[in-house]
């Protein structure tokens, strides 16, 4: 087990050095310039460790940010495997950690990139660890420190995401369903680590009575957008296609087996898994059926302990068929990991595209996944530094890659509209700056259309006064999209008209 995870703790290294940073990797860094209480999207932690590494740094590389991410998802492992040791055994937690390792979703996104799973993960995992045993029945020397330690844990879970809400709603079910927790509640300990757990929240919670509780508005109107219609079967279906393609199509189904048969003939310790898993399971499916717009990871917190049983699973498979189970690990590690290696080497080479296009077409690599190295090869970094000057972006998503390219000496403006975190940024940087830069990705299809509407969207605020000019991003000499480059100044507001008429009845 030690083996597979250092192997694959050395292969997401590798990753983490080479793929471009995501956009909201790079909105995680920029943004994070500014220190915060919690940030408009998420809860502080799952930025703050990217920030902590670029300050002591002094370098916002890719793996230096990375790093932190990375090592709590292999660390995450280590306590999914102690967990589910103390369950079910060593076999079962080897098959536990197997599958969860090479699960695309946490291989790639939780134990790679500057998001907030990963110390979600990692958190809940701590806390279900350290309360286990009192939840599962036993007396361990120390309990009432035990609980205050998983308090400690589950405040920094809540720190980290909002989904960390509800596995603090089943370890309540927990508490309140079982033998063994309702023994617990009268004592102390899961008071305790209750009142020590609601700390992780005092910084979203000040940070939202500043701006008008407007992250948790934001978090809420995601999830609750239904378009008009009541029922939304087809992002329902896209949710759960999302959901086997996070995990591997069959540990999916395996997993959605396991937790049905755990609910209903299970034992005991089946049961504490099933609860710590099925409530964000089913709260999100149900989600994505009465909304238009929601994303299959909000449940992955919840299929995270659901691997101890499908390690029990595989463990009484491997008995009858250890051949055949051993075939279709290898085959799906082989698979993930090929495919993320060929997704790091078309997004810095787009060697696996380029024999066949002059650039990049719709399907291929974009704007989103690579570096806009072009603003300092073709030195407009150096003249927007020169001219002491700001840049403008669109939306959130372009002012994330720009401001990471640009460097933190270079301040960002973003237009009305979906500014994210960037409108609560420290705007003293843009004070006395008078030289701006407008600057947009566009699509190879209809340039022409796309810098109209890239124009148009500057509204009244900007005027554009100079010629525009356009930058080529090429990866190793593969185009991949067009940067529109508008010079822009602040337009003036008119003065208020004055009716130079005499009133009637005045001289």
């Amino acid at each position: 087990m030690v083996l597979l995870v250092v192997a694959f703790l050395i292969f997401r290294i590798g990753l983490a050095s080479v793929i471009p940073l995501s956009i909201d990797e790079a909105y995680a860094v920029v943004v994070s310039r500014s220190h915060s209480l919690s940030y408009f999207d998420h809860p502080p932690l799952g930025f703050a460790l990217a920030r902590f590494m670029a300050d002591m740094s002094g370098c916002e590389c890719r793996l230096v940010v990375r790093l932190p991410y990375v090592l709590l998802g292999s660390a995450s492992a280590l306590l999914l495997f102690a967990l589910t040791r103390y369950a079910y055994g060593a076999v079962v937690a080897f098959w536990a950690v197997a599958w969860y390792t090479i699960a695309p979703f946490f291989l790639i996104s939780a134990g790679h990139f500057v998001v907030p799973d990963g110390p979600l993960d990692f958190f809940l995992l701590a806390a279900a660890c350290l309360a286990a045993p009192m939840l599962l029945g036993s007396e361990p020397r120390f309990a009432f420190l035990r609980w205050c330690a998983a308090g400690v844990a589950l405040g920094l879970a809540l720190m980290s995401k909002y989904q960390a809400g509800i596995f603090c709603i089943s370890a309540l079910l927990v508490l309140l369903l079982t033998k063994p927790g309702r023994g617990q509640l009268r004592t102390a300990g899961p008071w305790v680590a209750g009142a020590i757990a609601a700390l992780g929240l005092l910084p979203v919670v000040l940070w939202n009575m500043e701006h008008g509780w407007i992250s948790l508005a934001f978090q809420s109107g995601r999830g609750t957008a239904n378009e008009g219609h009541l029922l939304h079967p087809g992002n329902l279906a896209t949710t759960l296609l999302g959901q086997a393609a996070y995990l591997w199509p069959p540990i999916w189904l395996v997993a959605m087996a396991c937790l049905w048969r755990g609910a209903r003939v299970g034992t005991p310790t089946d049961r504490f898994f099933v609860l710590f898993s099925a409530l964000p399971i089913v709260f999100f499916d149900v989600i994505a059926l009465f909304s238009a717009h929601s994303l299959p990871h909000w449940s992955m917190s919840g299929f995270l302990f659901a691997f101890p049983l499908v390690g029990q699973w595989c463990s009484v498979y491997s008995t009858r068929r250890p051949t055949r189970l051993f075939v279709s690990f290898v085959i799906a590690a082989g698979v993930v990991s090929l495919l993320a290696v060929g997704f790091a080497v078309q997004t810095t080479t787009g060697a696996l595209t380029r024999p066949f296009f002059q650039r990049a077409s719709k399907f291929d690599v974009n704007w989103q996944l690579v570096d806009w190295s072009a603003l300092t090869d073709s030195k407009i970094a150096d003249e927007i530094r020169h001219a002491n000057g700001y840049v403008v972006a669109s939306n959130w998503m372009q002012a994330a890659k720009l401001a990471y390219e640009l460097g933190p000496d270079i301040p960002i403006e973003v237009l009305p509209g979906d500014p994210r975190h960037f409108q609560f940024m420290d705007k003293s940087p843009l004070a006395g700056r008078n030289t701006g830069f407008f600057i947009a990705a566009l699509n190879f299809s209809d340039e022409a259309a796309h810098e109209k509407d890239a124009r148009d969207s500057l509204g009244r605020l900007f005027a554009v006064n100079g010629d525009a000019r356009h930058v080529v991003q090429q990866v190793y000499g593969f185009p991949v999209f067009d940067m529109l480059v508008l010079p822009v100044k602040r337009a003036q507001a008119q003065p208020p008209k004055v009716n130079m008429q005499p009133a009637a009845g005045l001289p």
